[in-house]
């Protein structure tokens, strides 16, 4: 009993301590002195050459992300949503930083966000029987117009690990269930984690 117990105690401090490994922008303390008025949130792009995924897939990846964009900044007035026509893209590798700060000025926003996706890789198998995990990699930054200074960045680059492999993402595993998840989720989960990490755009600023 005392054995459980203690096994127990293990796993609650790393619950209670668990990292979310964001690596987004500048300390909090640091921001640079920038007066958001709004944000153009351009549609995700393919990451380029630098992908590891077969066009296809990451086709089906960057409509999910998009989604989750427009989930994560739904009724956001100070975060304006960009179509692709209005970037100058289609959703491929984004090749004109120009058109998109054109996008961004012609809606009135002295800021630019970009994101884009080199991984998406569904799970193969079940929830409690995955064969392979779910792996996921994007990246974001938020860019202050004219100059283009960076406000936040971020990146995430992984595959579900079990729980035994990595304790300090018990947190996580328990929000899970402790399942295997799918590639969408695994998305959902990374993506929130990471822009709640800036605050221009977490609405806290």
């Amino acid at each position: 009993m005392k054995r459980m117990l203690r096994a127990a105690a293990v796993l609650l401090a790393f619950a209670a301590g668990g990292c979310a490994g964001t690596t987004s922008g500048p300390d909090k303390d640091k921001l640079p002195e920038f007066r958001l008025s709004c944000a153009a949130a351009l549609p995700a792009a393919q990451a380029g050459a630098a992908s590891r995924q077969p066009a296809e897939t990451l086709i089906e990846g960057v409509s999910v992300l998009n989604q989750q964009l427009r989930d994560y900044f739904g009724g956001r007035t100070d975060i304006r949503l960009i179509s692709a026509e209005e970037a100058g893209d289609a959703g491929g590798p984004r090749t004109s930083l120009a058109a998109a700060k054109a996008a961004a000025e012609k809606v009135g926003c002295n800021a630019i966000l970009e994101t884009s996706l080199s991984r998406y890789k569904e799970r193969l198998g079940g929830e409690y029987t995955a064969k392979e995990p779910a792996a996921v990699g994007f990246s974001y930054r938020l860019l202050a117009l004219p100059e283009g200074t960076v406000l936040c960045r971020g990146s995430f680059d992984e595959e579900q690990e079990p729980l035994m492999n990595n304790l300090l993402k018990f947190r996580q595993s328990a929000e899970n269930g402790f399942k295997w998840v799918t590639a969408e989720r695994l998305l959902e989960q990374s993506l929130r984690e990471r822009l709640d990490a800036c605050v221009f755009l977490n609405g806290t600023k």
